[in-house]
């Protein structure tokens, strides 16, 4: 025999089904898991789709309404064409205004308790019955059913009047002894059918001639006009189909899956780089080294928060949180995003056990909140933010103290200026200085053995337009010099004992 394996709901399925939300599941509203072959309703759709208020799960075998208790904002849910065989689970549901049951294997023997676990459901106003078994062999179940749920508003579609339902109030305790009398009948039926067994779908052989054609190898007696065939309607006959359903599904996925590349198994892949490089920090002593190996976008913040130092990592929006992990130390950081390695030594020692990791629903952003061990340790933001306001502010003429001797034995200290750099226009006028100086000296020398009227007249000129350079010179130092103007070499302090 072979043994098929149907399939279930994982969050694959899900968030494969929520496309139309960019694959969030997380805040998925609405989602359709039709003709998937299920067979139950497990706690993966409870735990992690909680916000949705629409589900369609038609044209599956589910034999069991389970599992919905955390859908507590569910307002429809379609069931069409499934195995139920009693309405149950719904309880949480209190939002639920729309069920559809249509085609399912609701019989007499269960209608009651269904019944009355659907009167704990104030807001349900639509509700879709046809085609089971109750319904379908008592002309009387419409007039069952409005009388036990007041709330309704339409059944099988066709509105309900004020008239029906005083009318199905009046006739309910008949009703009800009725319906009792039916479910003894059909409990008695059932006891008398032997246990049904569903056999497996027999495999298809096929053959492949010299072209590569695929030929399914038929028996003659299997032959049969599949248009005139029927099928029983039983929940083992429709499980019997479904099976085969899958069968022929999953062989087709296997052709196609033969020369399609590998798929990847992120999760394992990324439990596997977080073992390894937690073993490589433990062999390296305290001798971390930085590396980023995914090349992510990464920034300090140590003023937003004072006392903190704060990580914020440029994450993908839609990387699963699962494929992030974060191992906080006092002096460094180690993050493991989808297998590649982010470690950084941290600016500051911090109290790794008081540490927070957030991450931002807009931009998907990794934030971690790490207190400093001492809130006052410098900063590497503050501290580059003091030496950006220091290099635009006005430059500081640092003062050089030297001691000279004077005298035999007496020292005095001499106090000046270091001088700045000078700007082109300074140099200038520096140069000109000097060269008025050295015209001055022998234009001495050069006037006493001339005595000539026109160069003494041209060097007393020349005397005064370099005075006036100078003096205008000094004047702007002073203004913006808050130390002795060192232009003139002569100009300096001299402090004796």
């Amino acid at each position: 025999n072979i043994k098929i394996i149907m399939p279930n709901i994982t969050r694959e399925l899900l968030r494969k089904r929520a496309e139309h939300n960019e694959g969030m599941i997380s805040t998925l509203e609405e989602i359709s898991l039709h003709q998937e072959e299920l067979e139950s309703i497990n706690e993966i759709l409870g735990m992690s789709c909680r916000k949705l208020k629409i589900l369609y799960l038609q044209n599956n075998i589910i034999s069991k309404l389970e599992n919905l208790v955390h859908l507590k904002d569910l307002e429809y849910l379609n069931l069409a064409l499934n195995n139920i065989q009693k309405v149950e689970g719904l309880q949480n549901c209190e939002f639920l205004k729309k069920l559809d049951l249509t085609v399912n294997f609701i019989d007499f023997d269960t209608l009651e308790e269904s019944i009355d676990n659907l009167t704990a459901n104030k807001n349900l106003v639509d509700l879709y019955m046809m085609g089971n078994p109750s319904q379908v062999n008592w002309d009387k179940f419409n007039s069952y059913l409005i009388a036990r749920l007041p709330q309704l508003r339409t059944l099988d579609g066709t509105e309900i009047t004020r008239s029906m339902q005083i009318t199905a109030r009046q006739k309910l305790p008949a009703l009800s002894a009725e319906l009792k009398e039916l479910a003894k009948k059909v409990a008695y039926e059932k006891s008398l059918l032997p246990k049904a067994t569903v056999e497996p779908p027999k495999p298809i052989e096929t053959v492949k001639s010299v072209d590569g054609v695929e030929v399914q190898d038929v028996q003659d007696d299997e032959v049969e006009d599949n248009g005139n065939e029927m099928t029983e309607n039983t929940p083992e006959a429709r499980v019997k189909i479904y099976k085969e359903l899958a069968q022929q599904k999953k062989e087709k996925e296997d052709r196609a899956n033969v020369n399609a590349p590998r798929k990847r198994d992120y999760e394992a892949e990324h439990a596997a780089a977080i073992a390894l490089a937690r073993e490589k920090e433990q062999q390296e002593n305290g001798d971390i080294k930085q590396k980023n190996e995914g090349g992510w976008d990464f920034y300090w913040d140590e003023e937003s928060k004072p006392g903190h130092v704060i990580l914020e990592v440029k994450v993908a929006k839609f990387l699963d949180s699962s494929l992030i992990d974060v191992d906080v130390h006092p002096s460094y950081v180690s993050i493991v995003i989808k297998s590649k390695v982010l470690r950084l030594r941290l600016p500051a020692e911090v109290k790794s056990e008081e540490s927070k990791c957030q991450r931002s629903k807009l931009a998907g952003s990794l934030l971690i909140i790490m207190p400093k061990l001492n809130p006052h340790e410098n900063a590497v933001t503050i501290r580059g933010d003091v030496k950006a306001r220091q290099s635009t502010a006005t430059p500081v003429v640092k003062k050089s103290i030297a001691t000279v001797a004077v005298g035999k034995n007496k020292t005095s200290t001499v106090t000046s200026a270091k001088p700045k750099k000078l700007s082109l226009q300074e140099q200038m006028l520096q140069d000109a200085l000097a060269a008025s100086t050295a015209a001055a000296t022998n234009g001495s020398t050069v006037s006493s053995l001339l005595d000539c009227d026109i160069g003494q007249a041209n060097k007393t000129n020349s005397s005064t337009v370099f005075h006036n350079i100078v003096k205008k010179k000094q004047q702007d130092d002073d203004d913006h010099m808050p130390f002795t103007d060192i232009t003139n070499p002569c100009n300096r302090v001299v402090e004796l004992d």
